[in-house]
């Protein structure tokens, strides 16, 4: 997990240790990262893509389904094998070292192995604390909580807030986001 449940108890002022509390916040945070790798499109705890067939686009950088791509192993381009040291990579793309030869058009015609994401103690703040604030929602919602406070007013009108829409929690992560057409 990217967030440790200590972490969690620390940001929450929540350090109940019962073995069913442990679980359900542990449960929580899990929760929490896969909402954050469905937003950004990708997981970004670091882990190697073996094998994995993209498209070439004729064009001088070729994107990957991953960021940041930290080694690149392989690389196989209409089933022609070339060496990884003519490649350089950066952010969530690679592309030949001299800069001037584009990715061939093709459907699914490059093969590659890669290894990409973040080490969980280097990940960016911005990830971590989006769990945490998703997950301190979820903890919210318990015991009987299903998400929605309300407010009155004098003129015995009523607002009701839906807090557990985590649109505005995601947003701060739009800059780490892979969108694809």
């Amino acid at each position: 997990m990217i967030v440790s449940v200590d972490l969690f108890n620390s940001y929450t002022g929540n350090y109940e240790d019962s073995e069913s509390s442990i679980i359900l916040k542990e449960a929580f945070l899990s929760s929490a990262e896969e909402v954050i790798k469905g937003y950004l499109g990708f997981d970004p705890i670091e882990q190697e893509y073996i094998d994995v067939l993209v498209s070439g686009n004729n064009k001088k950088m070729l994107y990957l389904p991953s960021r940041p791509i930290t080694s690149l192993y392989s690389m196989l381009i209409n089933d022609t094998a070339f060496d990884t040291s003519l490649f350089n990579f950066k952010d969530d793309y690679i592309y030949f070292s001299n800069y001037k030869m584009p990715f061939k058009k093709g459907i699914d015609n490059i093969l590659i192995s890669f290894k990409a994401g973040w080490d969980p103690s280097s990940m960016p703040s911005v990830i971590k604390l989006s769990i945490l604030r998703i997950a301190t929602l979820m903890l919210s919602e318990t015991n009987g909580n299903i998400g929605l406070t309300g407010k009155s007013f004098s003129d015995n009108s009523r607002t009701f807030i839906n807090y557990s829409n985590y649109k505005k929690y995601l947003q701060p992560l739009d800059v780490l986001r892979i969108v694809r057409f």
